[in-house]
C-alpha cells in the first residue's frame, strides 16, 4: 500500500514539476572524481551531469527540499571539502562507484567531523553491490540500495518526521544503522514497473550548468535493466523496464533548453529488441539534432536498424567484445561467438557507423595463444575502443569466485585495489590466469598501439576525428588512508 501512495507521488513529481522550496532544508549530492583515464575526445565522460543524481534532484526538489551538487570530479583531494562546501548541508547524499571509495570514505569521515548529526545517505551502484561491506566501512547512516527514486521519498518522510512516515525498518530498499552501530538490510525493493514515472533529469543543480546554462553532453537511458548473465558485471537491475518511446522524447526536448550536442545512451542493451529501438527512432530522436553513442551486444543487431539509428544521429556503436576465444566467451556467459563479433563489424561499417570495441585481458581461461591470437585480431580490426586488465567488480559472479579461489583476500582492501584501476597498461593486475603478469602486459601493450588513436569529434558528422594522435589523458587516483 506505501509504494502505491509512493509511485503516486512520484508520478505528481514527474508530470507536474514544483520545485518551490518548503521546507528550509538543504540537501547536498555528492560526486565523487574517478581515475578512469579515457580517449581524447571523450572529456566529457567526467564533464557531462551524470543521470543518476539529475534524476534524485528532481524527486528530492520535487518534494519542497533546495539541492545543491557538489562536483568533485576534478578535485581528487577530499580535504577540499572541510571547512566549506559542506556547511550549510542538512544532508548529506553520497553517489557511490567502484572506482572512488577511498574518497567517499574520507569525504563522510569530514561530513561527520563537521556535523555528527546531519544524516548521510549513499546511493548508486558500489552500495547497491555490496551494502553491508560499504555501510561498516564508512560513517554512512542510510544506503539506498537499487533505484532510488521510491526509497528517497520514503527516506525523506522520515527524516523530516512527516506525518504518517514509515518506520525505518518497513522502507524496502534501505540499509541503515541501528543504536549499536550495526548494519540492517532492509527487503529489497522490487524493480519500478512503469519507468515514465521517472522524473526527468534536473541539470539546473550542476555547477557548471548553474554558470553557463549549458550541458554539452547529457547522459540519457531508455531503459533500466540487462537480462544477461555475465560474470563480470553487476546487474543492479536484473529485469529489462523500457520507458515509452513519448517519455523518452519528452525529456530529450526538456533537456534541449541546454543546448545538448551529443547523449550517451548508457542503456546497458541498447538494441535487445530490434522493433523498439525502430520505434524510439521515430517515435523520440526523430526531428531532434543531436549526435550520440549507445552500447549494445553483438547478437541482436542488422543493417536496417544500425541504418536507421545513423539516420537519427547515431556515430558510434560500442559493443562489449571482451574475448574471441571460446571458453573465456564461455566462462564470462556472453553467448556470442568470434564470428557473430567480426560479422557485427562488418555490419556496423556498412551502416557508416564507427565501432567502438572493448576487450578484456587476463580473464579465466587467458593463455599466451589466446592473447596471441586477441593480438592479431585487433591488428585486423583496428576500430577498437578499449582494453583494460580483467577486474573483480564487487557483487558480480567473478567477484566471489575471485574470493572463492583467495585471488581477493580482504574485501575492505579491494576496494582501494578498484580506485587506483586508471584502465593503463601500469595498473596492478588481480590475475585470475597461469601467466605472468610480463605476458598480460606485454599484450597490453601490443593491442594498445594497434587500436584507433584518433580522438572522438562527435559534433562534426563530416569527419568525427580529429588529427592529433593523442590517445588518452591521465587522472590521479585517491590512495586509501
Amino acid at each position: 500500500m506505501a509504494d502505491n501512495t509512493t509511485y503516486t507521488r512520484l508520478m505528481k513529481i514527474a508530470d507536474m514539476p514544483d520545485f518551490k522550496k518548503r521546507h528550509g532544508i538543504k540537501a547536498g549530492i555528492l560526486i565523487p572524481p574517478s581515475p578512469f583515464i579515457v580517449p581524447n575526445g571523450w572529456e566529457f565522460v567526467h564533464q557531462a551531469p551524470f543521470e543518476g543524481p539529475s534524476v534524485i534532484s528532481a524527486v528530492l526538489r520535487g518534494l519542497g527540499l533546495e539541492v545543491v551538487i557538489l562536483d568533485q570530479r576534478r578535485d581528487f583531494d577530499p580535504e577540499a571539502l572541510k571547512n566549506g562546501p559542506l556547511k550549510k548541508l542538512d544532508i548529506l547524499a553520497v553517489a557511490t562507484y567502484e572506482d572512488s571509495f577511498p574518497f567517499i570514505q574520507k569525504a563522510i569521515e569530514i561530513a561527520k567531523q563537521e556535523e555528527p548529526a546531519r544524516p548521510v545517505i549513499l546511493g548508486g551502484p558500489l552500495v547497491t553491490s555490496v551494502p553491508k561491506l560499504i555501510m561498516e566501512n564508512t560513517a554512512a547512516d542510510y544506503a539506498v540500495v537499487g533505484e532510488g527514486e521510491l526509497t528517497t521519498i520514503e527516506l525523506m518522510d522520515l527524516i523530516m518526521k512527516r506525518k504518517g512516515a514509515l518506520a525505518v525498518k518497513q522502507i524496502e530498499g534501505l540499509a541503515w544503522k541501528d543504536a549499536s552501530g550495526a548494519v540492517i538490510l532492509n527487503q529489497r525493493r522490487a524493480q519500478m514497473r512503469n519507468l515514465d514515472t521517472v522524473p526527468a533529469q534536473d541539470l539546473s543543480v550542476w555547477p557548471e550548468v548553474k554558470k553557463t546554462g549549458i550541458a554539452p553532453e547529457i547522459y540519457m537511458t531508455s531503459s533500466r535493466g540487462c537480462p544477461g548473465r555475465c560474470t563480470f558485471c553487476f546487474r543492479a537491475m536484473p529485469l529489462l523496464r523500457y520507458k515509452s518511446p513519448a517519455r523518452v522524447r519528452r525529456e530529450l526536448i526538456f533537456l534541449k533548453k541546454y543546448k545538448y550536442r551529443f547523449a550517451w545512451w548508457s542503456d546497458l542493451t541498447f538494441i535487445d529488441s530490434k522493433e523498439r529501438v525502430h520505434k524510439l527512432m521515430d517515435g523520440a530522436f526523430k526531428g531532434i539534432d543531436f549526435r550520440w553513442s549507445c552500447f549494445t551486444r553483438v547478437d541482436g543487431i542488422d543493417l536496417k536498424v544500425l541504418r536507421h539509428m545513423r539516420e537519427r544521429g547515431c556515430d558510434i556503436v560500442m559493443y562489449g567484445f571482451e574475448s574471441i576465444t571460446k571458453d573465456i566467451l564461455d566462462y564470462f556467459r556472453k553467448k556470442v561467438s568470434k564470428s557473430q563479433i567480426i560479422k557485427a563489424i562488418q555490419l556496423t561499417r556498412k551502416a557508416g557507423l564507427k565501432v567502438g570495441g572493448l576487450f578484456i585481458i587476463g580473464g579465466p581461461g587467458e593463455t599466451r595463444e589466446s592473447l596471441r591470437r586477441t593480438v592479431e585480431f585487433c591488428g585486423r580490426f583496428k576500430e577498437v575502443t578499449r582494453v583494460k586488465y580483467m577486474s573483480a567488480i564487487p557483487g558480480t559472479i567473478l567477484y566471489y569466485d575471485a574470493i572463492k579461489r583467495g585471488i581477493i583476500t580482504d574485501e575492505a582492501g579491494h576496494l582501494d585495489f578498484l580506485s587506483r584501476e586508471r584502465s593503463a597498461e601500469d595498473d596492478q593486475i588481480l590475475n585470475f590466469t597461469g601467466l605472468a603478469e610480463k605476458d598480460l602486459r606485454q599484450a597490453y601493450r601490443a593491442i594498445n598501439r594497434q587500436i584507433e588513436v584518433r580522438p572522438y569529434e562527435y559534433w562534426n558528422s563530416a569527419n568525427r576525428y580529429l588529427d592529433k594522435p593523442q590517445k588518452f589523458k591521465e587522472r590521479p587516483f585517491v590512495a586509501a588512508s
